[in-house]
């Protein structure tokens, strides 16, 4: 019995993680306003009955990323990784990559591959920051989150 260390069709994950990646470097590849298209989808995941997550504000960096501020009503769970990573499942667009930046940061690019639409693809840098019931930019949050996650 031969031994196998992955299964892959035509295609391996990693080929449109590069793509993915590529495409974040083309000139028009974010989207103009990403309020436009991602803030309507954040308040409806918010707001589910159920959701940990509370909406605090968003703005977008020089950089072009947009960040939103959210609180989460268990920062100290076990589970704040999978539910950040719910929360942005419910948002993104059918590519997307997350990244535990810090202790109160998760980074995600997201977006539709260029092959997988007519036209060009086009998508969106987003960093999710977790922040405090006072909108404190998480200090007190990130204290308490950075004893749980273990430096890199």
């Amino acid at each position: 019995m031969d031994d196998f260390f992955g299964v892959s069709g035509d295609e391996a994950p990693g080929d449109a993680l590069r793509e993915l990646a590529d495409q974040t470097t083309r000139p028009g590849w974010t989207a103009a306003d990403p309020a436009a298209d991602l803030l309507p989808r954040l308040r409806v995941a918010c707001d589910l009955p159920g959701s940990p997550w509370r909406l605090r504000g968003t703005e977008v960096l020089p950089d072009g990323v947009y960040a939103v501020d959210v609180e989460h009503a268990r920062p100290r769970s076990p589970r704040l990784l999978a539910d950040a990573i719910e929360l942005l499942a419910g948002i993104a667009g059918p590519a997307f990559f997350v990244r535990h930046t810090d202790a109160a940061t998760f980074d995600c690019v997201t977006g539709t591959l260029q092959r997988d639409t007519p036209g060009p693809g086009r998508g969106h840098l987003l960093r999710l920051r977790l922040v405090g019931p006072e909108r404190d930019r998480g200090s007190v949050l990130r204290a308490h989150a950075e004893a749980l996650v273990p430096a890199h």
